[in-house]
């Protein structure tokens, strides 16, 4: 089964084509703070809940959504620099206060 970004707006799926094309793709991390930081980056909101989405263990995001400063590259592989937090086409919709405790939400997870 094919993955999909799972930025909002974004239809970029993980495939040959497209990391042919110079795509990489980055599972959210597993730090705690670090993962905690994406979800509030990525904005998104659960459909069923109406809180804040909190990724599944294959959610990915695309290298669309970081800047090129954010990569190491290692010959012909890119690896995200530690602490990097996507900031770029990322959909602003919900309000702080309704993303402030999303690290209570990764613990519990």
């Amino acid at each position: 089964m094919t993955r999909s970004c799972s930025a909002v707006g974004c239809s970029t799926r993980d495939t040959v084509l497209s990391r042919e094309r110079g795509l990489s793709f980055h599972q959210f991390p597993t730090d705690t703070i670090q993962r905690s930081k994406w979800i509030r980056a990525v904005n998104r909101v659960d459909p069923k809940s109406k809180k804040i989405w909190i990724p599944g263990p294959g959610a990915i995001l695309c290298s669309k959504h970081f800047q090129e400063s954010d990569f190491e590259s290692y010959g012909i592989r890119r690896k995200l620099k530690k602490g990097t937090v996507p900031s770029v086409s990322l959909y602003k919709v919900l309000k702080y206060e309704d993303t402030r405790d999303c690290r209570a939400y990764v613990t519990a997870n």
